[in-house]
């Protein structure tokens, strides 16, 4: 099967779960297992597009789009995971939808930044780095939900009809607020021990910002343990720190890509 059917096959499933879990939260009888099945087989499609896409046959392809498709197939399948034990399924219909994007985009960007046989590292290094993007995404995702269930709450308004009650909503909030903070702290880690110079001219940017987004959810999770931050402070928090941490990664690979290089993304 080509590269292009098989991102179609992705995008097909995607989009039809992201449409059954929009019939869900609005309360339409969705089934709930129909959207974790569609979400799978995208998963699985996606999974073998991206496998394609990075493997070219000049070596490893770690442009800034096909890393983007890395991270929103690791926040799909996080969440998919998540939501055999948990109530976390609500968070497809954000979600699916930059899976989505994250393909298309994938598929019209150039293989720019090839590199061959990568040591083993560095490709640690990288791996740690988009588990932990992709978890605070996913936390990102939670904590615009959880806005906006807390919205519906002070309105008494109930368009949201299958998100779990607030408790379980903020528990799974700082749940993955804890676990994307230690994959950051061992991504950050990994960074200082294995690269020669995270402050070189090209890493700087990312470093600099990388750090204050750790700073960031850090304060939040001590802010919560010892004063007990909650509600709309832990959405502000989380989403300032999820903007800093975008701006590391993908804000400075698209200057360095895009404009200091003088290349075009996209074909």
């Amino acid at each position: 099967m080509s590269g292009f059917l098989v991102s179609m096959g992705a995008l097909g499933s995607y989009l039809a779960g992201s449409v059954g879990q929009g019939l869900r939260t609005t309360g339409r009888g969705f089934p709930r297992w129909l959207v974790l099945l569609l979400t799978t087989i995208g998963v699985i499609f996606h999974a073998l597009s991206l496998y394609g896409s990075i493997h070219s046959g000049e070596g490893i392809n770690l442009s800034v789009f096909t890393m983007g498709s890395l991270t929103a197939l690791m926040v799909t399948l996080l969440v998919l995971v998540s939501s055999l034990k948990k109530p976390s399924e609500s968070l497809l219909i954000l979600i699916l939808p930059i899976s989505i994007a994250m393909i298309v985009l994938a598929i019209w960007s150039p293989a720019e930044h090839i590199v061959w046989n990568p040591a083993p590292e560095m490709v640690a290094h990288i791996l740690l780095s988009v588990m932990a993007y992709g978890v605070l995404m996913v936390a990102a995702c939670q904590a615009v939900l959880l806005s906006w269930q807390e919205h519906q709450l002070r309105t008494h308004r109930h368009t949201m009809k299958t998100l779990p009650p607030l408790q379980t909503m903020e528990k799974l909030l700082f749940e993955f607020l804890w676990l994307g903070v230690f994959l950051l702290t061992l991504s950050l880690g990994s960074g200082f021990l294995f690269l020669e110079d995270m402050f070189a001219q090209k890493l700087v940017h990312k470093t600099v910002l990388s750090i204050m987004a750790w700073g960031l959810f850090a304060t939040l999770l001590v802010g919560h343990w010892r004063f007990g931050w909650r509600g709309q402070t832990a959405v502000r928090w989380t989403l300032a720190g999820v903007v800093f941490l975008v701006l590391a990664y993908f804000g400075s690979r698209l200057v360095l890509d895009c404009v200091i290089s003088g290349q075009s993304c996209f074909q």
